[in-house]
């Protein structure tokens, strides 16, 4: 399929929205996917994506998508980047913007469009993807890592996936769980309280041997 713009050139036939949606399930990050019912690569997992409607921006598109195959609700989505080489999708030059986003793993309902299996993948684990998806997936990652290094936005964003209070241990498991490194755990600590955004319950909470730990809040 072509199409062609006012000047007679080639253009684009469409224009998708792709949402990349990560979580840590078992201490493990996972991405969301679900199969295609479509054309091409039809029963393929993929991002629950699809087509940018007339009347919608594309980040309005990736939300509804993201309803209408997984039955994940409204989520902090932010623009990760767009694909545009003329052979990403066999049907013809279709772009796509793909969206990230980090949320709790029960976001995702227990009853989900049964065809589409909708369901959390490890990422060092993944099945066969349709389309670029594998691209768009290793760039969420990379994106991700980066973004957990910023310790406001970790501790804004990422920290929601504990539940409240939690000690610095707990919050530095996430971290490098999120980050894919290992990190010295008194430089850690100091960081995390120099944001200003974490405020100190006054409790306390045992976690094995050792002294017990400070729990936590995000403010």
């Amino acid at each position: 399929m072509k199409a062609t713009n006012t000047a007679g050139y080639e253009a684009p036939i469409g224009l998708t929205a792709d949402p990349v949606v990560f979580t840590l399930l078992d201490g493990r990050l996972c991405v969301l996917l679900a199969r295609r019912l479509e054309e091409p690569q039809r029963g393929m997992f993929s991002l629950p994506g699809g087509f940018v409607g007339a009347s919608e921006a594309p980040s309005e598109t990736a939300e509804r998508k993201l309803r209408e195959k997984t039955g994940v609700g409204s989520v902090h989505l932010e623009q990760l980047r767009t694909y545009a080489d003329p052979a990403r999708d066999p049907r013809g030059w279709l772009p796509t913007i793909a969206y990230m986003a980090l949320v709790r793993p029960e976001t995702l309902p227990e009853e989900t469009p049964a065809e589409r299996e909708a369901s959390w993948h490890p990422v060092d684990r993944l099945p066969e993807l349709a389309l670029d998806h594998a691209t768009i997936v290793d760039d969420g990652i990379w994106r991700l890592h980066a973004r957990v290094g910023d310790k406001v936005w970790f501790v804004r964003k990422a920290l929601a996936l504990l539940p409240e209070p939690f000690t610095l241990r707990q919050a530095q498991q996430l971290y490098e769980a999120l980050r894919g490194e290992v990190v010295d755990a008194a430089n850690f600590r100091r960081d995390m309280r120099g944001t200003g955004l974490l405020e100190d319950t006054g409790s306390q909470r045992s976690e094995g041997p050792g002294r017990p730990g400070r729990l936590y809040r995000r403010v």
